[in-house]
């Protein structure tokens, strides 16, 4: 690649997906799901093998938005729905590193880093997002006898653009 071409980036942050779960990793159609397409992008890139994952998603994804410690982030814990929680507003992302760099920017999925304003993925250093700002497995909720949709919501999609 000529040293003048930025390389493209594309990062995969997956809930409840174990280590060797995908080819890539010694799973794939071992552990009953081939992935040939992800195993052809970890062929052709890097692949990042090493990272301390903690029981609730939100710290692990702060910690790959900053490359910091949940703790020094504010994330030790997913942040409730309407509450000033979160990734910090002072913290600097990845997203916004990259954009000083020139590169175009998208986050598609599960962001739960704060739903409130100043904490959404367009205002995090994303052009634009598709996806749910927070879930708590609300989506499972529904089903169960005696649901309230009055007290727990089903999440929402939604998008942005910077």
């Amino acid at each position: 690649m000529p040293s003048d071409k930025k390389p493209n980036i594309v990062f995969l942050f997956v809930d409840n997906l174990g280590f060797g779960e995908l080819g890539c990793y010694g799973g794939g159609i071992v552990r009953g799901v081939p992935t040939p397409n992800i195993d052809r992008l970890a062929a052709d890139g890097v692949r990042l093998t090493n990272m301390n994952m903690e029981a609730q998603c939100t710290p692990s994804r702060s910690a790959v938005m900053t490359g910091r410690i949940p703790i020094r982030s504010g994330t030790v814990r997913i942040p409730l729905p309407g509450q000033p929680s979160g990734l910090t507003r002072y913290e600097v992302t990845l997203a916004e590193l990259l954009s000083q760099q020139g590169y175009a920017t998208a986050h598609f999925g599960k962001w739960h880093l704060g739903d409130t304003a100043g904490r959404q993925p367009h205002e995090r250093g994303f052009d634009e997002w598709w996806g749910l700002l927070e879930t708590h497995d609300s989506s499972l909720w529904a089903s169960a006898p005696g649901y309230d949709p009055q007290v727990a919501p089903p999440a929402q999609l939604f998008e942005g653009r910077r």
